[in-house]
This record gives structure tokens, sequence and C-alpha cells, in this order.
């Protein structure tokens, strides 16, 4: 059995963890996220799911991707372990894979939408971070994810559109530098923006709840439509 890390070994571990991220930004630095409602509840939920059923398919994100959960019916039968949770950043990810979120499973497929929540105008609790931060971080996680599944094909989407206002330039300017996670072999990247903007080029609002950030039911049915074929190629549907 292993002896309990003293005191001192203890604030050691944690000094040469900051140690080996010093100079790093914020968005590489795992970080348990501080909502409340949600954690480490739904982060113990998640391990426990996981244990319990086959899991073929993984989605990681925030709220967006959280919100997968009111639509079980439209991509039922798919093995999904829905990791998505509300007001995640990119640390606040990279914190639940370093604590359990993808061990003991092998999925043949992971997609993973995150950044939304890094830009954001001004808050109490945070500033927006700059894009080329926000990169990073996202880079960091698909580094994890590679590691840790190695048989999976992982899959990064743009962010998706948000209303007009300088979070939506962020997301623009993060969304142009995705491209380069790609290698053609086990990471891709895939841009559905345009499922979700109307004839000028604009968001769809017809797509989004009124807080004009995440889908409504319509959105999720648009957002299937390329998901699918995804599945399906995988033979997960």
């Amino acid at each position: 059995m292993k002896k309990p890390k003293t005191l001192a070994a203890s604030f050691l571990s944690i000094w040469i963890a900051g140690a080996s991220f010093a100079g790093s930004p914020s968005t590489v630095i795992p970080a348990p996220s501080p909502l409340k409602k949600f954690m480490p509840r739904l982060h113990r939920e998640k391990l426990k799911e996981a244990k319990s059923k086959r899991v073929d398919f993984v989605m990681i994100g925030d709220s967006i991707t959280h919100s997968w959960s009111k639509h079980p019916e439209i991509l039922n039968g798919s093995n999904m372990l829905n990791l998505g949770f509300p007001g995640d950043r990119t640390q606040n990810v990279l914190w639940r894979i370093d604590n359990g979120a993808l061990d003991g499973i092998s999925p043949k497929l992971v997609t993973l939408m995150i950044g939304t929540n890094n830009l954001h105008e001004d808050k109490k609790a945070y500033p927006p971070d700059k894009p080329e931060d926000v990169f990073a971080g996202i880079r960091a996680i698909v580094s994890e994810v590679r590691t840790r599944l190695p048989k999976a094909k992982i899959v990064v989407f743009s962010i998706f559109p948000r209303k007009a206002d300088p979070a939506h330039d962020r997301v623009k300017t993060v969304n142009a530098m995705l491209p380069q996670l790609a290698n053609g072999k086990r990471t891709y990247h895939l841009d559905l923006n345009g499922l979700f903007l109307n004839d000028e080029g604009l968001q769809n609002q017809s797509l989004f709840d009124k807080d004009l950030l995440h889908l409504n039911k319509q959105g999720y049915l648009a957002w299937s439509t390329a998901l699918k074929p995804l599945l399906k190629k995988h033979s997960l549907e």
C-alpha cells in the first residue's frame, strides 16, 4: 500500500507542477471549474458512467456540448459519453482529463469544441483570454487526448458563431488557427459554422436560444446533419 504523502511532499508536488508551467498562459494550466453547481458532482458522475457502459464515442466541450443531454433521441445508439461541462474553459477540460475523465475507455471517435467561455466579454471572475492563448489551450487538450486515447480519431470543431460583438471577433481569430491541429491521420478539423449562418453570413438566430450562444433543438438537429455521417463512417450509428 502506498504511504500517504506528507504535507511537505504535497507542497513539493504543487511547486514542481507550477514550475513546469512557468511562463505559460492560464489556458494550458489544468484548473478545476469554479462552478459549484456542477463540480465536483458532475465530474464524479461522468467517471462512474464511463465505468458502467460501453463507450465508442466521446464529445468533449462546454455547455453547448453538455446540452446534447437534453436531446438524447437525436444521437440514440451511438454509445456516447458526453463530457461537455457547463462553464468549462480549456484549463478546466485539462483538469478533468488529468483527473480521470478519459481513463479506462477506448472510444473510436472523440470530438472537441471548446474555447467560447475563454473568449467572453469581461466578467467579474476573469477577463477574456487572448486568441493565441485559447488556441494553445485547445492544442494542449488535443495532445492529451492523443496520448491517452492512441487509437481514437479526433475531430476538432470550430467554435460556433456568436452574436456580433468583440467576443465573436475573438472566436473567428481562434477558428482561423484550428486547421493547424489537423494531421490528416488521427486528428481532423471540421468547420460546421456554415450550418449556423444565414444567407448574409451572420448568425442564424433561429437556431439559437435567447442568449444567442446556446443552441435550441433546431440547432442540435442542424449539428446532427454533420455528426451522423461521422458516426456512420466509424460504424457508430
